[in-house]
């Protein structure tokens, strides 16, 4: 990228939730942002470039990733699906969105991995590890992990700067409970994609997508090593917002919460 150019970011499933959240955090005069969804929201702000595709079609990447300086790839379903739909779209999804990145020369990757990748692991285990080992709750779960194992073998194979941050609670406002550990503000979350625009160490770098949150389930470490340093915090945005001190939540279940449950139905549809 030469010095007048503008930087390059595009965001697979970018009419999703996070993406539609994000987006007007990333925008400035020196970026140009690339949006693919399969379809192209009404409301769409006519500063960004959007690209009508499927991540599982042939050649649906190719314009939106030509020239980029970053992907970040959102695209998936976001809950637990039967396996064939997750395997389809999560993870051969992922693999085509890699394979074309690569293909387009694009030097950095920020994989959308999941907390649900390690969602048997309790908050205990989660923060007295850097990297916990994968422990996905569901075929979900199972998918991020398998990104994640993607993203290593591009970077390693390719050279690739990929980082697979395991996205835990995101949401524009902070619930009850264990979300207070939990939440992923959206400043923050652009922040972590400012993160990866700017970081030059080839390899695979595994963060955890969250906040600064005052429960401290989450070591903040390797975020930190990648530039990524969140500034939002779940208890003291509930104590400004509703003038109480929330109750500290639970620390004994696993991260995975009501997806780790006998009840819940591996392979089928969760709302």
């Amino acid at each position: 990228m030469s010095n007048d150019a503008p930087q390059v970011v595009a965001i697979t499933g970018a009419a999703g939730r996070i993406g539609r959240a994000v987006a007007p955090f990333l925008r400035n005069p020196g970026r140009e942002l690339r949006l693919l969804d399969r379809a192209v929201p009404a409301d769409r702000d006519e500063r960004d470039r959007w690209f009508t595709g499927d991540i599982t079609e042939p050649g649906a990447l190719d314009d939106a990733f030509r020239g980029a300086d970053l992907v970040v790839h959102l695209a998936a379903h976001p809950w637990e699906r039967p396996w064939p739909e997750i395997l389809a779209v999560n993870i051969d999804g992922t693999q085509k969105v890699l394979d074309a990145a690569h293909e387009a020369g694009v030097p950095r990757v920020l994989l959308a991995s999941s907390i649900h990748a390690v969602g048997y692991a309790t908050p205990a285990e989660a923060g007295a590890d850097d990297v916990l080992v994968p422990r996905p709750d569901t075929f979900y779960g199972v998918s991020k992990a398998a990104g994640e194992a993607l993203g290593s073998v591009y970077a390693d194979r390719f050279g690739m700067t990929v980082v697979s941050a395991r996205i835990c609670a995101f949401n524009t406002e902070v619930g009850e409970g264990r979300a207070l550990a939990q939440w992923l503000s959206p400043a923050d979350a652009a922040r972590l994609v400012e993160a990866a625009a700017a970081l030059d160490r080839p390899g695979h770098h595994i963060v955890w997508g969250v906040s600064d949150n005052a429960p401290g389930w989450f070591p903040l470490g390797p975020g930190h090593a990648i530039g990524f340093h969140p500034q939002d915090d779940a208890v003291r945005h509930v104590r400004e917002r509703d003038g109480v001190e929330p109750p500290q939540p639970e620390r004994e279940e696993a991260l995975a919460g009501i997806f780790a449950d006998d009840e819940h139905p591996l392979g089928g549809e969760w709302s």
